[in-house]
């Protein structure tokens, strides 16, 4: 249990729990299919679970990769899932939890990550310092050369025509068209985060000494945000890649990207967790910010209309997982002692 626990938000209403489930263990990671009706999570102990959300049912439980998971990724289509962890191998499942393949990680003790590009039919993987893309089959379309370090993540552009890894030393940006070639921003420091907007704009990262730093691709400037008394270690964009939310605090701070983007404004500071935020996630269909603490607090901003928040919740340890329903029907929401919760969200 966390040694410190928010008071209730004055005035603000409390989410209404559909369902609670017990994992077992700390959330790793978990993730909504694109039609809202099965939840994969990614345990400590080793075990991928597949819920079904309107009900909080247990579909499936199977140990996955026995040291534990570390990421969990749907398939587009939602017909299957890939997860790595702390074994050499990621893995390939059927939505109903068959396993179908593996994915070697090149002699590398565990896969740290693995994602599924938003079109379909590539799957990226990292071990070590290796970026690896497969197609849905598991055969290898591409394999890095060492990077300067460990992988630290992976995201796909979102109409899945280009991945972008980070590691100490910048960004790097593998294109999947004709002709495109590889692209890398240096930066001299360790990249913890990754978060690539929406529209395939601005990529920005979380870094080790406790800012953000983000490159607009169209031209490579980059510009960084600093003063984070923590690691931001989340970062959210919305869907129209306006509002960069970044943690790195208790307080979420939040990056205006209309006009001429951030720098020389005024940022927004949305003031409630009582201990640092964990994870944040924006809703797909509306501007409507979820946060994370380790304070077991789950708050809702509005923050293009206020800096308070609208609606709260709680979990019993540090929050772990955020994830949204993709119609803006719920929340669902992971811990670090094994506790999933999903709200209703009118």
């Amino acid at each position: 249990m966390p040694s410190l626990k928010m008071d209730a938000p004055q005035g603000k209403t409390e989410l209404v729990s559909r369902w609670t489930l017990d994992a077992g263990d700390y959330i790793a990671a978990a993730e909504l299919s694109r039609d809202g009706r099965l939840c994969i999570v990614g345990a400590g102990d080793g075990a991928v679970l597949g819920i079904d959300v309107d009900t909080g049912r247990e579909v499936f439980r199977h140990v996955a990769h026995p040291g534990g998971v570390l990421a969990v990724s749907m398939a587009p289509e939602g017909t299957q899932f890939a997860t790595s962890g702390q074994q050499p191998n990621a893995k390939i499942w059927k939505a109903t939890g068959e396993l179908l393949r593996e994915l070697p990680g090149g002699g590398s003790q565990w896969v740290d990550h693995v994602a599924w590009a938003p079109s379909g039919g590539r799957i990226a993987t990292a071990a070590g310092r290796t970026v690896r893309v497969w197609n849905a089959d598991g055969e290898p379309l591409l394999e890095t050369e060492p990077l300067p370090s460990t992988v630290s993540n992976i995201a796909w552009r979102a109409d899945g025509t280009a991945l972008a890894a980070t590691c100490y030393g910048g960004v790097y940006i593998w294109p999947f068209v004709a002709d495109a070639k590889v692209r890398r921003f240096e930066w001299k420091g360790s990249l913890i985060s990754l978060a690539w907007s929406p529209d395939a704009k601005v990529i920005a990262c979380g870094s080790q000494d406790s800012s953000v730093h983000f490159w607009r691709l169209a031209t490579g400037q980059d510009s960084e945000m600093s003063g984070f008394p923590f690691k931001p270690k989340a970062l959210a964009w919305d869907s129209e890649s306006k509002l960069l939310a970044t943690s790195g605090d208790a307080t979420v701070t939040v990056w205006d990207f209309r006009g001429k983007g951030p720098e020389g404004k005024r940022p927004i500071q949305l003031e409630s967790h009582k201990s640092v935020c964990t994870r944040l996630a924006f809703s797909r269909r509306k501007c409507v910010l979820a946060s994370g603490s380790q304070d077991s607090s789950v708050l809702l901003w509005e923050p293009r209309r206020t800096a308070q928040p609208v609606r709260y919740a709680f979990l019993e340890d540090e929050v772990t997982a955020l994830a949204w329903h993709p119609e803006h029907q719920g929340l669902l929401g992971g811990d670090a002692s094994g506790n999933l919760r999903f709200w209703e969200v009118s």
